[in-house]
């Protein structure tokens, strides 16, 4: 139960100001098993949808305060901040589907919806927007431990997700900052 209330807590503090993704807790918490993971995800989604309504309407209520907020918010530059407004202008909502494959956050997209969607839609199109990538975690990281690493214990499991998890934040950190 403690690990599902860490997913929906890192889900929801990801959506506002938090800038570390739900995955890393997930991908710990599915090396229990993929039932696990899967019911995880769900808590990370519904934090996450959670933390995203109130990006929605605290950007509606006082956008300028958020933006400036966002732009203190480590690996958010004001590239992608204009990238979000360009693409909700461009595609509506459904550039929320293709923010993850470009590494930008979800509390980006949150805090400018209200000013092409009502909260029903963004909220609707959140379910894909960020559960497709919670659910996959959950789903590949123990297929990947009971298959290539079985037998390793769970301690050291923990620590080589952990270690990928690092390595692919160094990395990002680096990607961002150019």
């Amino acid at each position: 139960m403690t690990g599902y209330l860490v997913a929906f807590l890192w889900g929801f503090a990801e959506a506002t100001l938090f800038f570390i993704v739900p995955d890393v807790a997930l991908s710990v918490i599915a090396l229990k098993g993929s039932e696990t993971g899967l019911t995880a995800a769900g808590y990370a989604l519904a934090g996450a949808m959670t933390g995203g309504a109130v990006m929605y309407y605290w950007g509606q209520a006082d956008l300028e305060k958020v933006a400036r907020i966002l732009h203190r918010v480590p690996l958010i530059p004001a590239k992608d901040i204009a990238k979000v407004q360009a693409d909700l202008q461009k595609s509506g909502p459904a550039a929320m589907l293709f923010g993850p494959l470009f590494g930008i956050p979800y509390k980006i997209y949150a805090s400018y919806a209200h000013r092409f969607t009502s909260i029903a839609v963004f909220l609707l199109i959140s379910i894909p927007a960020r559960g497709v990538r919670f659910f996959v975690i959950a789903l590949v990281t123990p297929y990947i431990f009971e298959r290539f690493f079985p037998g390793v214990p769970y301690a050291l499991q923990v620590q080589l997700v952990l270690a990928l998890w690092f390595v692919l934040y160094v990395f990002y950190f680096f990607m961002k900052r150019r």
